[in-house]
């Protein structure tokens, strides 16, 4: 029995959940680069499973993990993006956030969310080609 009436995305997140969370004790804790992308990952995924339980998450408005807490810009949308960085470390984003946090890194590329628009990557990419690096530090001042 549901406890929760869910619509078919978020129960991708649920299913998407207890997957990262029975991989978690498989990582070897000797790589600090798999331990990083582990706790990462671990955190978008309580983050998420937070936002579908929490009974005021209409009332409150949430942004995407690649917004940076300097950054007051809104989100365009949904998360349709990961931006990995170039140790394959990844945080997922609206197009938005995703192409400024993209314009800001180093060796970093977006891959597009199973369930984003077609060509939604490339767009990314291409919008983060036209932003300086930091652009959220432009805006205040």
């Amino acid at each position: 029995m549901a406890r929760f009436n869910l619509t078919p995305r978020e129960r991708r997140t649920v299913e998407n959940a207890r997957r990262d969370l029975a991989a978690a004790p498989c990582v070897n804790l000797l790589d600090g680069n798999a331990m990083a992308r582990t706790i990462g990952r671990l955190e978008v995924v309580v983050e998420r499973l937070i936002e579908l339980v929490d009974a005021e998450a209409d009332t409150v408005v949430s942004r995407c993990p690649a917004a940076h807490p300097e950054d007051v810009s809104p989100c365009s949308g949904s998360v349709v993006v990961t931006v990995l960085d170039a140790t394959h470390a990844g945080v997922d984003g609206c197009e938005h956030h995703a192409a400024r946090l993209l314009a800001s890194l180093t060796g970093g590329r977006p891959v597009a969310k199973p369930d984003a628009p077609a060509g939604i990557a490339l767009r990314v990419f291409r919008a983060a080609q036209h932003l300086r690096p930091f652009p959220w530090r432009e805006a205040q001042s």
